[in-house]
């Protein structure tokens, strides 16, 4: 007997339920279809309320966006939420796809990417395909139109040329994008790092480029709207669909007005609602504060609680959404954040909605906010550090931090350690106001610090993940691979597991974070004899956070622990540096301050005047005329006062004294010097003083003209060979440029250490690498002889005698170094370069001189190493 083999083939969808929630964006006849044809049933939305009655017999909910009311419900009865892409994939690959790669859950801001790497090394591949997948993305090794990004480490690489003659529409990237991406928690703009001329690898790229408008804090950018959300004539015409069916109950902190409350009812009744005075009553709670009997059980019950400002976005739309996706939507903690009432915090490089949403987050959290940033800040926000605000928060020892952390305090009910290098990363030609405002509140902190039960997160997290993702914010150390997917695990929709209802096979599902909560792999399951110390210990780290990271910032000021944080409890002390400060600045206002630099006149703000002097006139702060790097003067040399002090001065006068290379017009020494700071500021191209230009400025309070005080050094130039007027010539020339497209190799055995080489690589325009003897590291590529001058356009005499085939190692002639050698001459050969071990002479010269030269002298041999 035959039997037909056919009919035991199920249908991709056979046995799935589905809902579709409504949105422009989906096209419900087609999908509906879609699903129905390969076996799929679906259950019809109910659009009057807008609440989902059947989850029960759900398996699958098809949205744009995790923002609907039955979103965390869902979760916690493990229903899969998928995009409306995941229908066709599955029907492509003509079985279910893994849904977690769909995933319209925020945490996942990899969910719209589908990676594809080019010629990287095998660990590096790995990796980034390993990261995008577990924060919710695709990898392929096929390039493809459905391709979003294609990693490559050069636009010469086969994939990118291909990637061109296809004309995908896919962004071309450097992994350094993952890389930050990974490291701050967001999706950050492709921009800086789009190949083939990526901002990122220019020195002359400039700042970042201005934020766009926010729409995650459109309408949310304070807890206490000013105006009302609608006349009173209007509001009895207009029906407010997210009112249907619910009951609404104002709370009376609010301290509404008798016509204000009309205006609300009047709404919501026409909405199909109703105003109730009896929480138990109520569907939502509106309220100003996270306090109170009517809060802690509308809490409790798992119903919608929200905020004035909340309303109004409700009305403003006439659509749902989570209180809690918008930190300004959920009401505000009534005694802020614990410890940020010591704090005074300032911002810089935010414009616009992003600064009046960043002004009233500082303020609900309980900290001072201040338009004008002062050296008593203890905190600067900013969106790049290419300000004036930046410079000085270095130079006074103020906590530079992004937004991530007062954002990540204020979801967590906790304040956060700066020491987590999330908060003060700031990736380079990246505005970070495009990311404001994607984080959440907390849903298990608001659970644990305002009210005992927490029926609202029940099944939302795990008691493993709580312990991760805790030794995740302890560990500022940990992997950023490991610390992101961690806390994506944390927040996010669980992996892909087998529901008793959905009979789909065997699916693949991303390993999770959540396995191991101490560290270790191989630790036996159901062993916890040492559980109890290691939390203790975990604890205690935890504890001590805050006073590890105020000892930092103190080590960071002038003059360190001792002469810093010490002089506001030390009456000795304050009172010396007051009578010192008087004695010196005289009626003149001291520098203590930075004004509303590049805000005040890109985004509008009101421009901020210094406090009055003894004349009664508003002063206000020099322009900058000069930025100088002071190098070998020792001047301030255990005399933090006395520096504080004359810095100051000279800024008075319009002269800023950095610690930075970077666009520097004076450079300041006794004498030619080969230290860090000398040599990679010689790529700017800056006039180059004596220590006296310094001395007349503050003995006569005036900048005298910087050519008469010209460094000669006939000694020094005779010794190296070169003349520095013709070097710094040749520097205007070159831009910063000289090395451009050069990939330089340093070993960490060289006298000054690899950190100062690699400084002077990326001062000149090149990328230093680290060599370990590890050739899969990194790849590396010939350049084009005679390469055109980025200012004439001519054939650039500072690179003639490039060989372009030529790859340097800068190393030590010591017997440990050996084998390095060896290693390097295989990479070299297998990239069809000549390899060149060379001594620092080698690259001091270059960057002192501005030009390429070779000198035999400079390369080391084995035969000469004892």
């Amino acid at each position: 007997m035959a039997y037909d083999t056919t009919m035991l083939d199920l249908a991709i969808f056979h046995d799935l339920v589905f809902t579709i929630i409504p949105n422009p964006a989906i096209d419900i006849p087609a999908i509906t279809d879609e699903l129905v044809s390969h076996g799929g049933k679906v259950l019809p939305f109910n659009s009057n309320d807008g609440r989902l009655k059947n989850l029960s017999e759900i398996t699958h909910i098809i949205s744009t966006t995790s923002d609907f009311p039955d979103y965390h419900a869902a979760l916690d009865l493990f229903i899969h939420v998928v995009k409306p892409t995941w229908v066709q994939a599955s029907i492509q690959r003509d079985k279910a796809a893994n849904p977690r790669s769909y995933s319209p859950d925020p945490a996942l801001f990899m969910s719209e990417v589908t990676i594809c790497c080019g010629d990287l090394p095998e660990g590096d591949k790995e990796a980034i395909m390993g990261g995008v997948i577990a924060l919710g993305g695709q990898s392929t090794n096929a390039l493809s139109k459905m391709v979003t990004h294609l990693v490559a480490l050069d636009f010469s690489d086969p994939r990118c040329e291909l990637a061109t003659q296809k004309r995908l529409k896919c962004h071309i990237v450097l992994p350094h994008w993952f890389d930050d991406c990974l490291k701050l928690g967001r999706r950050i703009s492709e921009r800086p790092y789009t190949l083939p001329d990526p901002p990122i690898l220019d020195p002359e790229a400039g700042p970042a480029p201005p934020s766009k408008t926010n729409p995650h804090i459109r309408h949310a950018t304070t807890p206490n709207p000013l105006d009302d959300p609608a006349p009173a004539d209007v509001a009895e015409q207009r029906a407010i669909q997210a009112f249907k069916g619910k009951s609404l109950m104002l709370g009376e902190d609010l301290k509404l007005n008798d016509r204000l409350k009309g205006v609300i009812e009047g709404l919501v009744k026409a909405g199909g609602g109703q105003v109730v005075d009896n929480v138990d009553d109520a569907d939502i709670y509106v309220c100003h504060y996270r306090e109170g009997s009517d809060y802690v059980k509308a809490s409790q019950s798992n119903k919608d609680v929200g905020n004035l400002s909340w309303l109004y976005y409700l009305i403003a739309h006439n659509t749902w959404t989570d209180p809690m996706r918008r930190l300004m939507h959920y009401p505000r903690p009534k005694n802020g954040i614990p410890g940020f009432d010591k704090f005074k915090i300032s911002i810089s490089s935010y414009s616009g909605e992003a600064r009046v949403y960043l002004e009233n987050l500082v303020k609900a959290t309980g900290a001072e906010f201040t338009k004008t940033f002062k050296q008593d800040n203890t905190h600067l926000i900013a969106a790049h550090t290419h300000s004036e605000k930046c410079e000085a928060a270095k130079e006074w020892g103020v906590d530079l931090v992004n937004h991530l952390w007062i954002e990540e305090s204020y979801a967590r009910c906790q304040k956060q350690t700066i020491t987590d290098p999330r908060y003060t990363f700031f990736p380079y030609g990246t505005n970070l106001g495009e990311v404001l405002g994607q984080t959440e509140i907390d849903r298990a902190a608001v659970g644990k610090f305002f009210f005992s039960s927490q029926p609202l997160v029940k099944g939302r997290k795990s008691k493993q993940v709580a312990e991760v993702a805790k030794s995740t914010e302890v560990s500022a150390s940990s992997a950023p691979l490991s610390r992101a997917v961690s806390e994506t695990v944390a927040r996010s929709p669980p992996l892909v597991q087998k529901s008793k209802r959905a009979k789909t096979g065997p699916e693949v599902a991303t390993p999770s974070a959540i396995r191991y909560t101490d560290g270790k792999e191989n630790a036996t399951p159901g062993t916890t004899g040492s559980r109890g110390a290691k939390d203790r210990a975990l604890s205690k780290i935890h504890d001590a956070a805050p006073d590890m990271a105020l000892f930092e910032k103190e080590m960071k000021r002038k003059g360190g622990v001792i002469h810093g944080g010490r002089r506001d409890k030390d009456p000795e002390l304050s009172d010396k540096t007051k009578k010192v400060g008087r004695e010196s600045t005289g009626s003149k206002r001291s520098f203590s301050e930075v004004e509303e630099d590049e805000e005040s006149n890109a985004d509008g703000a009101e421009e901020e005047t210094a406090p009055k002097g003894r004349k009664g006139k508003k002063a206000k702060l020099t322009p900058i005329k000069y930025r100088m790097l002071v190098s070998k003067d020792e001047r301030w040399i255990n005399n933090p006062q006395k520096e504080a002090q004359e810095r100051n001065k000279l800024r008075e006068m319009g002269l800023f004294i950095s610690d930075e290379h970077k666009k520097v017009d004076l450079l300041c020494a006794p004498k030619f010097v080969r230290t860090k700071k000398f040599v990679c500021a010689l790529a700017q191209a800056p006039t180059i003083v004596k220590n006296s230009f310094i001395d007349d400025a503050l003995k006569n309070n005036k900048l005298p003209s910087p050519e008469k005080y010209l460094l000669h050094d006939p000694t020094f130039e005779k010794a190296q060979g070169f003349r520095m007027a013709e070097a710094l010539e040749r520097a205007r020339i070159n831009k910063g440029r000289l090395l451009k497209n050069w990939a330089v190799f340093c070993t960490d055995a060289v006298v000054g250490g690899y950190e100062t080489y690699r400084a002077i690589v990326t001062a000149n325009g090149g990328s230093c690498h680290l060599w370990k003897g590890s050739k899969n590291a990194v790849s590396v590529s010939k350049r084009a002889i005679g390469a055109a001058s980025p200012a004439t356009g001519d054939e650039s005499q500072n690179q003639k005698e490039d060989e372009g085939d030529v790859l340097y190692l800068i190393s030590e002639g010591k017997k440990s170094e050996l084998p390095l050698w060896k290693k390097f001459r295989e990479l070299a050969t297998k990239h069809d370069m000549v390899p060149r071990i060379v001594k620092t002479e080698w690259l001091l010269f270059v960057a002192m001189a501005q030009y390429v030269h070779w000198n035999a002298e400079w390369e080391l041999k084995e035969d000469a190493v004892k």
